[in-house]
């Protein structure tokens, strides 16, 4: 007689979460999406690159004609000093060699067509469940308990709720907590037309450092017309909370974003100046965990690995795990077996990518004229080889073995 298959709970639908319920969903687990927010979150973040090993489990996913629709093919990036001289210009991978393209696109495009497709496969999404704690009935199975007072039971429990993750500090309310990077990130969304016709080819990404801070824009949608995106990360010793942020209008935010790019090559004042809403945010990380979870709970995404994002690697790692979880799944003899083994298969690649995430991060901190030389050298000099090789090993994910 055929063992009838688990059924799970997913505290989190950004992006681990709906990616990891869609795979079992259509694999004959039972899954369930229980959200924080009050509805869909459309104007989530600033946008995102899903690199080309993202873009492989988003092909698994069978979305890769959705996402060609709502995002930009990357295939080159352009590193710049302020002044606008041209340091380095890499391939953003490429098709012949990783199998897919990279795609700029919207992080709350991105994640409503995850949703979307979650939907459209009968996943039940619950809104407005805050995570507050979890029980482990003797007779087996979990029980996940929400703010509200309702409460879902199910065979397993994955935390996929992001960088705070209350599932996380739950199970493990004396690990470490998201480290902040001495980073604040910046950001927002501009029409094309703000964009002058040197730089308007909708392929390359473009990358600026100078003195101090770090400017980024690439085009984020696939039509002439749709906007592209921009970010800037600015060093800061004080970390600011949420109530800082808040009461500090769009203007201050983009008086301060321009007193640090003053006098940068065009069009990077243009830009700042055209944003009609400044998003920011206090970057952090997460170098490791002792654990990821027990028999009955896991971490997936940055519930469990949180990563800066210097290295673009974000969200294609929480699609990595979604898809790794399941592909174990599939081949464990049990569920605990398949948690372990997925720890212990993604740890080294996603804390291999963390440590150079904050590297990156580290080139963008204030820097003195011999500093910047000594930067504008090395990226010169030495950026095109370990690019190529830092590619080599982040684009190339084939599952497991």
């Amino acid at each position: 007689m055929k063992r009838e298959k688990p059924n799970f709970i997913i505290v989190g639908s950004g992006i681990s979460g709906p990616s990891l319920a869609l795979f079992l969903k259509r694999a004959g687990y039972g899954v369930r999406l229980m959200e924080s927010y009050s509805r869909p979150a459309e104007d989530i973040g600033g946008a995102l690159q899903i690199s080309p090993n993202g873009m492989k489990v988003i092909r698994e996913l069978g979305l890769t004609s959705e996402m060609l629709e709502i995002g930009t093919v990357s295939d080159e990036m352009i590193f710049r000093n302020h002044t606008g001289r041209i340091l380095a210009m890499i391939p953003n991978g490429s098709v012949s060699q990783f199998g897919e393209s990279a795609i700029v696109v919207s992080r709350a495009r991105f994640h409503l067509m995850l949703l979307e497709a979650a939907e459209k496969e009968g996943i039940p999404t619950e809104y407005g469940k805050k995570f507050s704690h979890a029980e482990f009935p003797l007779d087996g199975g979990v029980i996940a308990k929400f703010e509200d007072g309702s409460s879902v039971e199910a065979d397993f429990l994955i935390g996929a709720d992001g960088n705070h993750s209350k599932v996380r500090n739950f199970l493990f309310p004396n690990f470490p907590k998201p480290e902040y990077t001495g980073i604040l990130n910046a950001g927002g969304f501009v029409p094309s037309e703000v964009i002058p016709e040197k730089y308007s080819k909708r392929g390359p990404i473009h990358f600026v450092f100078g003195p101090e801070g770090f400017f980024g824009f690439a085009a984020c949608g696939n039509t002439a017309d749709t906007s592209w995106m921009w970010w800037s990360n600015i060093p800061s010793e004080k970390e600011l909370t949420r109530e800082e942020m808040d009461s500090m209008s769009n203007e201050f935010w983009r008086n301060k974003i321009l007193e640090i790019h003053k006098g940068w090559h065009d069009p990077v004042e243009r830009i700042i100046q055209a944003s009609p809403v400044i998003l920011k945010g206090n970057v952090h990380d997460l170098r490791s965990l002792p654990k990821w979870g027990n028999d009955k709970v896991l971490l997936t995404g940055d519930a469990a690995h949180v990563m800066s994002p210097h290295t673009g690697q974000g969200a294609s790692m929480a699609l990595e795990d979604s898809h790794t979880l399941f592909l174990l799944l599939e081949r464990a003899n049990s569920v605990p077996e398949a948690f372990r083994d997925f720890e212990t298969i993604r740890r080294p690649r996603v804390e291999r990518i963390i440590e150079e995430s904050r590297r990156n991060g580290n080139r963008k901190k204030k820097l003195s004229p011999i500093g910047c030389w000594i930067r504008d050298v090395f990226l010169t000099l030495a950026l095109p080889s370990f690019a190529k090789k830092g590619q080599d090993w982040m684009y190339r994910y084939e599952g497991i073995k």
